[in-house]
């Protein structure tokens, strides 16, 4: 038996996308995936954009099942990251299904459809820098400018907030950073070394703190709660200099609950001791 499934129903475009596998080994038998004919097995997706088209595999990104072992009667969850294997670069809607293969069983045995979006959302607010001029360098680094944007995209009932860090050629990163909450705003600010900082609010009394380089990097993530104080953003126009001002530090899991815990299964909760990760 096997089942697909994903932790979200809609994601950002160039998002990385995780499928689970299900496999159950009702065959009676063990079932060892190796390099001998007879053992010869394969798991592949099939992937259609909105028009039924297929959305073929990319060049050299085969996933292997080699050295995976099933005994009778067990079930093991992979993780695969769907778009390192398929061009998932266009927006709309997927229509995924995988299936399976052994050279033992007589069948080809496939998934149920499962449906997803890939959206590139709204942008609330965006920002262009350049890269700044460093003494050291550690590694090579494209001197093109970044554009830093906060976009939202509503999934069900929620809508959540992403950052995403292009220039004219490259995607250098997208993440979720967190939900809309009511009427609270945000705040973002540039500094003098074309970092990102970020005030989000989690709760109408608790703030989330991120910090982002030019490279899509995160640089430093803190929660903050309202006391005599509020958390805010405070920014120099004589040196550009950035700063987290006031609150006090908040806990997650004991001053409040973290958005992404409420009723959604996160990869790190699917991956267990029992997993095989691509």
């Amino acid at each position: 038996a096997i089942n697909l499934s994903f932790n979200r129903d809609v994601y950002m475009l160039f998002e990385h996308i995780y499928a689970c596998v299900t496999l159950r080994n009702d065959s009676g038998r063990p079932l060892l995936f190796g390099g001998d004919p007879a053992l010869q097995g394969f798991l592949l997706f099939d992937v259609r954009d909105s028009r039924n088209r297929p959305v073929y595999a990319r060049r050299d990104s085969e996933i292997s099942m080699t050295g995976l072992m099933l005994a009778p009667g067990e079930v093991r969850r992979m993780i695969f990251r769907l778009d390192k294997h398929y061009n998932l670069s266009r927006t709309g809607r997927y229509r995924i299904h995988a299936y399976v293969s052994h050279n033992l069983l007589k069948s080809e045995f496939r998934s149920k459809d499962v449906e997803i979006d890939i959206s590139k959302g709204n942008t609330v607010w965006s920002r262009s820098v350049g890269v700044p001029d460093l003494e050291e360098k550690k590694k090579k680094i494209d001197r093109e400018e970044r554009t830093y944007s906060l976009r939202t995209l509503t999934e069900k009932k929620n809508i959540g907030y992403y950052l995403v860090v292009e220039g004219e050629k490259n995607i250098y990163g997208v993440c979720r950073v967190g939900h809309v909450v009511g009427y609270e705003k945000f705040q973002a600010e540039v500094d003098m070394l074309s970092r990102l900082h970020l005030l989000l609010p989690v709760t109408s009394r608790i703030f989330h703190y991120l910090a982002f380089n030019y490279e899509g990097e995160t640089l430093e993530s803190s929660y903050w709660r309202v006391s005599e104080t509020v958390p805010a953003l405070i920014r120099s126009d004589k040196n550009g200099y950035v700063k987290r001002m006031g609150g006090v530090p908040a806990r997650p899991g004991i001053d409040f609950v973290l958005p992404d815990r409420i009723g959604r299964i996160s990869v790190s909760q699917i991956l267990d001791e029992s997993v095989r990760s691509k």
